[in-house]
């Protein structure tokens, strides 16, 4: 199953009485290591329950563990799917969640409360949904972009040298017809026909942008054309122009690697600016807020829309006998069991918060 942001939701509320069991593993290609890596997490975590005072805890994780080597044997299999594997098991309850996705989520294994999404949160955050259009003279094509993962959806295709249309999928604008054009006026013609095209392409961008909830959408191609589309769009995804060309054989996944970097850019400068939005209405007396006691009240009454705390945040803790670890995760999952969202801000954007603690939030109300 493809990982989708309402996993997120669903996980925050995933409890046990006793505890749940957190296991992520990363699986580079070629190589066996993440198996080891996990299994040395969980004889770790096994080592650390041993030693403790709950004795009763640490019989009940390991007859768990267990019971569970089916499914943690399948998620550390080389030929499974994705590169980030997660399992998430009840230790008193029967219920067991995993997770699959094309993203690097370290290697942990850990006892909580809830599921531990902060490995999770902080691989997806940063590689949301996106759109990428290759405007092209045979069409436009349009692939979907996230967590790790491309695909290529229906196309628009061009046909500029003939006449009539297939009227069958991928999706065909009419075509141009040469006769009664007399030879210099063609290319003219050319030229008048595609924009009109790429004019007429733009409610179905436009849909599946709707429809796959797109943050952002690339337009990628001849600066001419991508203009005449980005212009025919109606309001929605941020678009940006690439004046680039996109080899029309790349597979979804090396359209993804290429666009990469911008995607990047985009996001590291949209949480910049969302940062300082949060800071601002928190200072002019709107809907933000920051610092950590604010927060946290504001968390508990279900207020927070969008939480924004800095990757490198030393939050403190200890007046609420925590480890800023484990505040972090209670912040996410608060939010997250609210229906909000969570932005994990690198070090640039993060600097926007510095003074605020590094968290900040908008609200609801």
């Amino acid at each position: 199953m493809v990982f989708d942001q309402t996993d997120l939701y669903e996980l925050a509320t995933f409890g046990d009485e006793v505890g749940v069991l957190s296991l992520y593993t990363t699986m580079e290609p070629g190589t066996q290591a993440g198996r080891t890596r996990l299994r040395n997490e969980i004889a770790a975590l096994r080592q650390e329950l041993a030693a403790g005072p709950d004795q009763d805890l640490a019989r009940l994780v390991g007859l768990r563990l267990d019971l569970l080597e089916p499914q943690i044997t399948e998620l550390l299999d080389p030929a499974g799917p994705g590169l980030g594997r997660a399992l998430f098991a009840q230790v008193a309850g029967d219920e067991v969640r995993t997770e699959w996705l094309q993203l690097p989520v370290g290697d942990l294994a850990i006892l909580k409360e809830h599921a531990y999404l902060l490995p999770l949160v902080t691989a997806v955050q940063a590689d949301k949904p996106a759109g990428v259009a290759r405007v092209g003279r045979d069409g436009v094509r349009l692939f979907d972009c996230r967590y790790g993962l491309a695909e290529e959806l229906e196309p628009v295709t061009f046909d500029l040298a003939t006449a009539g249309s297939s009227g069958e999928e991928p999706t065909t604008l009419p075509g141009l017809s040469q006769r009664d054009i007399h030879p210099s006026r063609f290319d003219q013609r050319v030229e008048e026909h595609l924009t009109k095209f790429l004019r007429e392409s733009a409610p179905h961008v436009a849909e599946q942008a709707r429809r796959l909830d797109w943050e952002t959408l690339l337009l990628v191609g001849d600066p001419r054309d991508t203009s005449v589309l980005g212009e025919a769009l109606p309001v929605g995804p941020e678009i940006v122009q690439v004046d680039a060309v996109l080899d029309p054989a790349l597979s979804p996944s090396e359209v993804l690697e290429f666009v990469r970097p911008t995607l990047d850019e985009v996001r590291a400068r949209n949480d910049a600016a969302l940062a300082v939005r949060a800071r601002d209405l928190a200072l002019s007396g709107g809907n933000g807020a920051v610092g950590l006691d604010d927060i946290l009240s504001l968390l508990r009454q279900g207020r927070v829309e969008h939480l924004l705390l800095d990757e490198a945040g030393q939050w403190n803790a200890e007046p609420m006998g925590v480890t800023p670890e484990e505040l972090e995760e209670e912040m996410i999952e608060l939010t997250y069991e609210y229906g909000g969202d969570v932005t994990v801000l690198e070090t640039g954007a993060a600097e926007e918060l510095a003074e605020a603690g590094g968290v900040a939030a908008m609200l609801r109300w």
